[in-house]
């Protein structure tokens, strides 16, 4: 159910009156991040929305929460985002309101609605047709042959292959990874347990795994990857805006030290150390420009050393979860969508470069887990000097209840590590790290 006229009303009048209105489609991690951006940046208090209130954004004073359950839906999320921009524009007129996607549903919703949301809203959302064709496995993959973005080898198979009894014949040798062409399909699966990445070493590992992924309600088709050697300290995550006219605002490059290792979980980062490297900023910019891509985006990729390049693996088209690193590196992440949308503001693209760590889990934790290497201990001197941002412990938003929802949280992480060993194997089964 969505709202009433009547818990419109209450909710538009219980804000501070501004002159822009983020409002946030998610409640994550990178909803408060971003949200934490806005305060710092502009003093706003944010909106977010969705299905449920998540630990991040609970008891904030600067984002408020509005939650429904069929959220997710088409109806649920037209409606919800309707009768609010109907009361903003009754009740506050002269604030803009912001929509700021941070979850691949949502971003998905937005960009198959976004005609009629603009009724209300600003967006720099790009069309259903062209979302598709981003954030499908398949597509991209062709998409970054085309335009000279280094991919690993892959086969796609499908449902069909799968009820046909077609041969699975690769190309490539093992270990090898198997994920969804669909992330957004693909979320019932992990609701069920099933992992987000699969890293297997044989062939009967892949029948196995291919059989009890079609044995669920997942139809869309299956992603089978070369895996790329080495540990998560040789990934890179790329945040970027690209303003309404085409134009780049800004790219940040960062290298995470640690994925989140719980099944369900992985390819989500840890920690990252915010970096730069000019030739895969141009390179990135060639390709969103190509594609004709407005708004936030994030790419995944991972440096290969046996062919000395970056092998890209795919786009999210919103900020992406650990997009914070970008703010700790001294680019606020929440500054790009304002100067283009609100203030019509754009200059020449700017550039990440500055070192400085972002966590996502707690320091013990990193010093523990985290691999040993270089990256580690920059790491590890970048905290001696204080030059860290933690996302979620914000000294000006730490009411008693939202301190101990967070420490919720950051608990959890010390039985996770201790459960989980890299690639979500569970540490009592861990054979040879790859």
């Amino acid at each position: 159910m969505t709202l009433t006229a009547a818990e419109a009303e209450k909710f538009v009048e219980s804000l501070p009156k501004q002159d822009f209105q983020p409002v946030m489609l998610a409640t994550a991690r990178n909803t408060y991040g971003l949200a934490r951006g806005f305060y710092e940046e502009y003093g706003v208090i944010s909106i977010a929305l969705g299905n449920a209130e998540l630990p991040p954004v609970h008891d904030s004073k600067i984002v408020h929460v509005l939650c429904a359950e069929d959220y997710t839906t088409d109806e649920g999320f037209l409606g919800l985002l309707s009768i609010l921009g109907e009361t903003f524009a009754r009740l506050r007129p002269e604030t803009a309101l912001v929509l700021v996607p941070c979850a691949d549903t949502s971003a998905t919703l937005l960009a198959r609605h976004k005609e009629t949301l603009k009724t209300w809203y600003l967006t720099s959302s790009i069309d259903e047709e062209k979302i598709n064709s981003l954030i499908d496995k398949k597509t991209f993959s062709d998409l970054c042959l085309r335009h000279n973005l280094s991919h690993p080898s892959t086969v796609f198979y499908s449902y069909e292959d799968f009820t046909a009894n077609k041969p699975l014949s690769l190309s490539f040798d093992f270990p090898i990874v198997v994920k969804s062409t669909d992330s957004v399909a693909y979320l019932s699966c992990i609701a069920a347990g099933m992992k987000k990445a699969y890293i297997l070493h044989t062939h009967q590992e892949l029948d196995d795994t291919v059989k009890k992924i079609f044995s669920s309600d997942y139809r869309a088709s299956l992603v089978i990857q070369e895996f790329i050697p080495g540990d998560d300290t040789h990934m890179r995550v790329l945040n970027a805006y690209v303003n309404s006219d085409g134009s780049i605002a800004m790219m940040s490059l960062g290298q995470p030290l640690m994925e989140v290792w719980h099944p369900a979980s992985l390819g989500n980062y840890a920690a990252i150390i915010s970096g730069g490297d000019q030739e895969v900023y141009d390179k990135v910019a060639h390709f969103l420009q190509a594609v004709g891509y407005t708004g936030y985006v994030n790419f995944d990729m991972k440096y290969d050393e046996r062919s000395k390049e970056f092998k890209f693996f795919e786009l999210n088209p919103r900020a992406g979860g650990s997009s914070d690193f970008t703010t700790a590196g001294g680019l606020n992440m929440a500054r790009w969508i304002v100067e283009d949308l609100v203030k019509n503001n754009r200059h020449d693209t700017v550039y990440g470069f500055e070192r400085r760590l972002w966590l996502g889990v707690p320091k013990a934790v990193l010093r523990k887990y985290a691999p040993a290497g270089a990256a580690k201990d920059e790491a590890l001197k970048l905290l001696k000097e204080k030059k860290y941002r933690e996302t979620l412990f914000f000294s000006k938003d730490l009411s008693f209840s939202r301190l101990k929802a967070i420490s919720k949280m950051w608990l959890g992480y010390f039985r996770m590590y201790h459960t989980w060993g890299p690639g979500g194997v569970p540490r009592k089964d861990m054979k040879d790290e790859l």
